[in-house]
């Protein structure tokens, strides 16, 4: 798990965050008990004591606030006739009495602190053992004979379906899945084309085919079929479409396991999405409550109920995974997406040990359309179980008459859709009506992920937003490995930048300026920055704001002022006319390949590409460091 020199930079960052955290409490008296446990569990337990072991004391805290349950500690010496640990007692016990409760007069910024400090290296990406690997693997095999032996739906959840098809008939009312536009993905696909690759198709799918003729979809039109026709000719038939599920580095935990599907169902796949997304958080039916593309909406709930208590959030277990064809046929039964996203979906996979699994599941992580109809899925289903709970009685029905019956029908869907919000997996819903989709979703093989769903006290967890009372406790955390190798990356050097960044803003300044101090010891002396880049990792995608230098944003510091001090180079920019500086620039990885026109003229024209690099590929997840010019 990393050589013995990063695990004293783990160690060291967390003891500076520990005083960085003490020095607001004068009054602590037990920060040398507390220092030694922690040089001691390291010294026995490794890593895992602050990627694991501390942030189970986490979760167990968070389980606390929002289960209205004590506080129950395990793996930590308490405190006399308390459930107070020893460990980090004397900030824990201003969150908690002595016999676990929650206290009334709770003090959040000592919540936000213990959180910061048991959270801190959660997300680390270490190495993980195979150990680790087999059982995510083992686990998605379990969830698959699961979904094939949920062969009928029980009769009290058919009501339910019935209503959740009812209301997905009218939200794609008058779509039309073949009026799509295809596109490739950033990822790798399961059939091994790289970048610049994917435009040269060479299998015709027999499923894919009814619905989505290759002549229409994957070619200009007829004058690419005459010119091409040898080409087209040499296509081989495929029956089935099998894709591949690879790890994928997660964080210290283990690895996610993501589906890579064959070129040409990545293709349709992407287009069927791409006209998803805005037809749903547009459409009257949805708008505002099933996002894909900003979480705000979410975590503004999140927030404000952590607060008001109005609403719970709830967490789905393996929520893709679980995700049945069976239950998609059931619910889109009768759309013409349906079969769109029959004939472009893999009926098998193929695992990491090579063996090959008939999927049950509608799509696997990784599938261009698995996030969209998820979320759609458990949106349909809440609001089909809320309308139940709405819909007017049926010794009531007969006495408001065919168009009072119709009102009040109506009135019922719609106050049913307005308390649901989903965003992927995370379900926001009224506290009063989240009971009956605990009952319901079980039944057609969904599970939640109770331990995480806050449904009672003041803490509450959506999006990335974990928020009492009101006030945001989102813990910052590491991410990266730091490489004592010496060796200078892109990834290494953007992630703990903004790092330093966000421990700075957050008050944490020892520990921001420690990391600081590293980063200029291997990277040489950074500029500082007048706005903070941003970097984020979505699904391996690295997203960021190369226009910007990488450097050190210190709401105090006048940066001109200070870049100055610091020896760095400046000039007048020739084109931006502003004050910049010569450091390090990330850019993205290019590579050339030999394309041919035709097919790269689809590609440039589906996707809106405005490059005139003919063959000239970015590679993804790939960045890499220079030296350049830019404003600060």
């Amino acid at each position: 798990m990393g050589d013995h020199n990063s695990l004293e930079t783990y160690v060291s960052l967390t003891v500076q965050l520990y005083h960085d955290i003490a020095q607001c409490y004068p009054n602590v008296h037990e920060s040398q008990h507390d220092l030694r446990v922690l040089r001691s569990r390291v010294d026995s337990e490794g890593i895992a004591f602050l990627t694991k072991t501390l942030p189970m004391l986490g979760k167990a805290i968070d389980f606390a606030l929002h289960s209205e349950q004590p506080l129950q500690v395990l793996g930590f010496k308490k405190k006399s006739n308390t459930s107070i640990p020893l460990f980090l007692g004397w900030l824990i016990e201003l969150l908690f009495m002595s016999d676990g409760y929650v206290r009334d007069d709770l003090d959040i910024t000592a919540l936000r602190h213990v959180r910061q400090f048991l959270y801190f290296s959660y997300k680390l990406s270490l190495p993980y053992e195979a150990s680790t690997e087999n059982s995510a693997i083992e686990s998605f095999v379990r969830t698959e004979d699961e979904l094939h032996l949920l062969l009928e739906f029980p009769p009290e959840v058919q009501p339910i379906i019935k209503k959740a098809r009812l209301f997905i008939s009218r939200l794609f009312d008058g779509f039309d899945v073949r009026e799509i536009t295809p596109r490739h993905g950033p990822g790798s696909v399961a059939t091994g084309e790289e970048s610049g690759e994917k435009s040269n198709f060479s299998r015709i799918y027999a499923g894919l085919e009814r619905v989505f003729p290759f002549t229409e979809y994957f070619v200009l039109g007829l004058n690419q079929v005459s010119d091409q026709y040898d080409w087209l000719q040499s296509l081989v038939p495929m029956e089935h479409a099998t894709a591949k599920v690879v790890l994928v580095p997660k964080d210290s935990r283990g690895p996610r396991l993501i589906s890579c599907e064959p070129l040409e169902l990545q293709w349709i796949q992407q287009g069927i999405q791409k006209a998803l997304y805005p037809w749903i958080e547009q459409h009257p039916l949805t708008r505002g409550h099933v996002n894909f593309r900003d979480q705000r909406v979410n975590r503004a709930l999140a927030l404000s109920s952590s607060r008001s208590t109005n609403y719970v959030t709830l967490d789905m277990k393996d929520a893709s995974d679980r995700v049945s064809l069976r239950l998609v046929e059931e619910l889109f039964g009768g759309t013409t997406l349906l079969e769109g996203l029959v004939a472009s979906r893999s009926e098998y996979t193929q695992l990491p040990d090579g063996r090959v699994v008939h999927l049950s599941k509608f799509a696997p992580m990784g599938s261009a359309v698995c996030f969209p109809i998820e979320a759609l899925c458990f949106y349909a289903l809440a609001v089909a179980v809320l309308y139940t709970k709405y819909a007017p009685a049926r010794g009531r029905s007969s006495q408001l008459g065919g168009r009072g019956l119709e009102l009040a029908e109506e009135r019922a869907w719609a106050k049913a859709a307005e308390a649901v919000f989903v965003y992927g997996d995370d379900i926001i819903v009224r506290r009063e009506d989240y009971a009956p989709l605990l009952q319901y979703f079980p039944l057609v093989g969904l599970k939640f992920n109770e331990s995480k769903c806050c449904m009672g006290g003041f803490f509450r967890e959506s999006c990335g937003c974990d928020a009492y009372k009101g006030v945001e406790v989102t813990p910052i955390r590491m991410r990266t490995q730091w490489d004592h190798r010496g060796i200078r990356d892109a990834g290494e050097l953007v992630s703990w930048v903004e790092l330093s960044n966000s421990l700075w803003d957050a008050g944490y300044w020892t520990t921001a300026e420690s990391i600081k101090a590293m980063v200029e010891r291997r990277y040489g002396v950074l500029p500082y920055v007048r706005e903070k880049f941003e970097y984020t990792d979505f699904s391996n995608q690295i997203k960021l704001d190369v226009s910007s230098l990488i450097g050190w944003y210190r709401s105090h510091v006048n940066e001109s002022v200070a870049n100055k001090r610091r020896g760095m180079k400046s000039r007048f920019g020739p084109s931006t006319h502003t004050l910049e500086y010569r450091s390090w620039i990330v850019r993205p990885v290019h590579k050339q390949y030999v394309v041919d026109g035709w097919r790269e003229c689809l590609r440039v024209l589906n996707t809106g590409s405005k490059r005139s690099d003919t063959g000239i590929y970015a590679l993804p997840r790939r960045i890499c460091l220079r030296r350049g010019w830019a404003a600060a």
